[in-house]
């Protein structure tokens, strides 16, 4: 009874987790003084009505709106229903392998939440919330160096070397060929973040699995640029999940 009170909880604070994700995702990319994270309260991007009570409840807002904004019967994207999803997936999965009460289970949730939240804003804009990035690369220095949270220190910081460093040569090469830049900046800072956090060792498996969703992504779309920060967030995102299946029994 308690192991089922306790997954209807989390599944409740995974689901505003993701409702509080997609806020974030709209919000971050905007260029308006009017809107910040704290202000106004939700509201339908359409008309700008603002959602009642019931609307802005995880998973119910969304099947009671029956897709629709009730305001404008404008439909209302998917995604956000998927962050709430998806989030509340992630956190199972996080204290199915870790102790509730284990402050490395809430920091190892931040930073997933953190990298989803780039992962997705970059899909959808082609640019990365660069604040987001450089908390990335503090907290993974801070915490391997004080505590060795993923990796011992030199590791760490040779990760945020070699995650800014490998693409930034990259786009200096392909810039000497094409006279262009081929890979953002934001794209170099976010690699050096998540290396900061798992070390130079994970640069490569992560590298790897980023830039076959990249490819797959552009295999399906081929007039869409090619958003390789989206596919090293969530390659990260696998890989942490990979670390905890294999090193947590």
């Amino acid at each position: 009874m308690e192991l089922v009170l306790t997954n209807l909880l989390l599944i409740a604070f995974g689901g505003c987790l993701g409702s509080f994700a997609s806020l974030l995702i709209y919000r971050l990319p905007l260029e308006d003084n009017e809107i910040n994270i704290l202000k106004p309260r939700s509201f339908c991007p359409q008309c700008k009505s603002q959602l009642s009570i019931i609307q802005l409840i995880p998973f119910m807002g969304y099947l009671y709106s029956r897709g629709i904004c009730l305001a404008c019967n404008a439909k209302i994207n998917r995604l956000y229903l998927f962050n709430e999803l998806i989030i509340t997936a992630f956190i199972l999965f996080i204290f199915s392998k870790l102790a509730l009460a284990n402050l490395s289970s809430w920091l190892i949730v931040l930073i997933i939440i953190s990298l989803y939240i780039q992962s997705i804003i970059d899909l959808q804009t082609l640019h990365l919330f660069q604040p987001i990035s450089a908390i990335l690369i503090l907290s993974g220095l801070i915490l391997n160096i004080s505590v060795e949270f993923f990796t011992v220190p030199l590791d760490s910081f040779l990760g945020l070397i070699f995650g800014y460093g490998i693409l930034f040569c990259i786009n200096e090469v392909y810039k000497m060929i094409r006279s262009k830049d081929g890979i953002g900046s934001g794209d170099f800072l976010l690699l050096g973040g998540i290396g900061s956090i798992f070390g130079a060792s994970a640069i490569g498996p992560i590298l790897l699995i980023g830039s076959s969703i990249t490819l797959c992504l552009y295999a399906i779309n081929k007039d869409k640029e090619l958003p390789l920060g989206f596919g090293l967030a969530i390659g990260a995102i696998f890989y942490c999940f990979l670390f905890l299946a294999l090193s947590i029994k």
